[in-house]
């Protein structure tokens, strides 16, 4: 029987899978209110289901998952569990650091949370500078928006709002029995400062945007400002399934590839 969770190899098959060039599959998330309706693990759910099923089909083999990240404009919602930055990036650092130590070169990284990329690409660069290893980062929901375009058109913009689409319709179809779909709540948010808000921490001031840093809590009650009338586990399944194909192409194009950039021909005659 084919083995895809790292955990249940024996130290002899570890090694020998490493020595084959085989790519790792690390999926990381949070713990965070999504609203009524959302769960706490949505994020990482995704990404822990989409690297077993990619498993399944490529010779990856796929880490135990790294559940906890950065929730803090969160942190004033039930069932927020937040990391500091710091501890944060230490962790992924030492696991990605382990396992280069095993022998692994090629890391896949699959991240469905925002507030987790930057230090995600901050330790990717660091390890290919050091050459240790070589790590790739997909985050699932950008993916989907692109390969199931055509799944969630017609959608309003409020759908992709914090609890909403395409990840709801992800949730339903891989956790339909867990969601809330019966629960209502306001998309609305609150202006700050006397300024509209176009997101958590995005307002209008003038001819465009600026930053500001409410506690999420603060711009909308409930953790959610979303439109989820249009949310399925039917269109879930489809953009799921285009997920996973278009993830297993790249972890096999990964796993034969030379992260190496091109040199600009322009520039080299000059």
């Amino acid at each position: 029987m084919k083995k895809t969770y790292l955990p249940y190899l024996t130290n002899l098959e570890v090694a020998a899978a490493a020595k084959a060039g085989t790519v790792l599959l690390l999926p990381i998330g949070t713990v965070e209110s999504n609203g009524p309706h959302q769960l706490l693990g949505c994020d990482f759910i995704i990404a822990e289901r989409m690297a077993l099923a990619v498993a399944e089909k490529t010779n990856a083999l796929v880490m135990p998952t790294l559940h906890y990240g950065l929730s803090e404009m969160h942190d004033g919602s039930p069932g927020t569990f937040t990391l500091p930055e710091a501890l944060f990036s230490d962790m992924v650092e030492t696991v990605v650091r382990e396992a280069a130590r095993n022998g692994f070169r090629r890391i896949v990284m699959f991240n469905c949370h925002r507030q987790n990329i930057q230090p995600l690409e901050i330790i990717g660069r660091k390890m290919h500078r050091e050459a240790l290893a070589e790590l790739a980062l997909i985050d699932p929901l950008e993916v989907v928006r692109d390969v199931a375009a055509d799944v969630f058109a017609g959608d309003s913009k409020k759908s992709a709002g914090h609890g909403g689409e395409p990840l709801m319709s992800l949730i339903a179809h891989l956790n339909g029995d867990d969601i809330r779909l019966d629960q209502r709540f306001s998309a609305h948010l609150n202006p700050v400062a006397g300024l509209e808000a176009v997101g958590s921490s995005k307002f209008i001031f003038k001819d465009s945007k600026v930053g500001l840093f409410p506690i999420s809590c603060e711009v909308n009650a409930s953790g959610a400002w979303a439109d989820v009338s249009n949310s399925s586990a039917e269109r879930g399944k489809q953009a799921f399934e285009r997920l996973c194909a278009y993830v297993t192409d790249f972890v096999e194009m990964f796993a034969v590839t030379t992260i190496t950039a091109a040199p600009d021909k322009a520039l080299a005659q000059r």
